[in-house]
């Protein structure tokens, strides 16, 4: 077992990871003391709804990287691969209420999902105006009929930057809740996974691929398989694949518009990264789909695993108007 990573002390790794990362955006963020909030710098007033979401790490720079005006106003962050406690979102909404609605997003994985339910219900009880909303994009965990029990994929980066910028004008909780549930079922999202990686703790294997094989579907923690590997393909025919899976399964018609996404899982590179987005958006229109506009580059990441993940979402005039205000944020999705 052989594991090359930069690390101090594993039990230092989240912080000291954090740190850094608000160190690098300290103009748009800050880590706040002896926590894993990370907190947008400039906040918004009192009054606006704050948007909220929580994680675990060893996704950077999911979605610390997505906290700043416009988008996210706090990332609550667990450990390596593990939801943050439900003691740990409720102390990251106790922190950010000022009485203004809270907008919790949670992912569809089920300690996530465990752990948000339960801190939702004590800020209730507390009398914080929190409202919960779950997002599921990933069409390779449940059957077409059965989107609730999806996880939760790239696709969230629709929600973030779409809800981001309508909070950021002083939209209203219930047509957030609205308009995070409109792009969330307008969403798709599937992965490709070319090479294994490593647990940054453990070192041990999170997946393994034999050298000439590629595994389709692949979940945001390495899950997998082996039930749909393929050979490897060229970037054209691999594009076709999965656009078609994801075309097929809202569907997407001709005529739509769409977001496109294409996120690296880690080591992929921004070169084959963008050549697969040039494949996928031109496959797109070849079926009269429009790509409207997108963002190519790794932001949910598994470590150092090579592969990537493809996420299309239909927008009407509103979602284009609200893609396009301005943001800012460590990864700088949109300017």
């Amino acid at each position: 077992m052989t594991m090359k990573k930069l690390i101090n002390r594993p039990d230092d790794l989240v912080n000291d990871a954090l740190l850094g990362y608000a160190m690098a955006n300290k103009n748009i963020i800050e880590l706040v003391p002896n926590s894993h909030m990370i907190v947008r710098k400039n906040r918004k007033e009192k009054g606006k709804v704050k948007f909220v979401l929580g994680n675990g790490a060893g996704h950077e720079p999911a979605v610390i990287g997505w906290v700043g005006p416009g988008m996210l106003d706090m990332n609550v962050v667990g450990e390596v691969f593990s939801a943050p406690s439900s003691d740990k979102i409720l102390e990251a909404l106790e922190y950010i209420d000022d009485g203004s609605p809270i907008l919790l997003a949670v992912q569809n994985h089920a300690g996530d999902a465990l752990n948000a339910n339960l801190a939702y219900t004590d800020a209730l009880e507390k009398g914080i105006d929190v409202h919960k909303v779950l997002f599921y994009d990933d069409v390779a965990s449940a059957p077409k009929g059965m989107e609730e029990e999806r996880r939760g994929m790239g696709g969230m980066l629709f929600y973030t930057k779409i809800v981001g910028a309508f909070l950021e004008k002083g939209g209203s909780i219930d047509e957030a809740v609205s308009l995070f549930e409109k792009v969330r079922d307008a969403t798709r999202t599937y992965s490709v996974a070319f090479t294994k990686c490593t647990h940054p703790l453990t070192g041990l294997d999170i997946s393994s691929l034999p050298e000439d094989e590629i595994e389709l579907g692949m979940g945001v923690h390495g899950e997998g398989g082996g039930a749909n590997r393929i050979p490897m393909q060229k970037s054209k025919d691999l594009a076709r694949i999965v656009c078609d899976i994801l075309i097929e399964d809202l569907p997407y018609k001709p005529e739509d518009d769409v977001l496109l996404f294409i996120n690296g899982l880690g080591s992929t590179t921004m070169m084959e990264l963008s050549l697969f987005y040039k494949d996928a958006a031109e496959y797109l229109e070849s079926k009269k789909i429009h790509v409207y506009d997108g963002f190519c580059g790794s932001c949910l990441t598994t470590q150092e695993l090579g592969g990537l993940s493809v996420s299309l979402c239909k927008v009407d005039d509103d979602c284009k108007t609200l893609w396009d205000a301005p943001c800012c944020c460590g990864i700088q999705c949109k300017l």
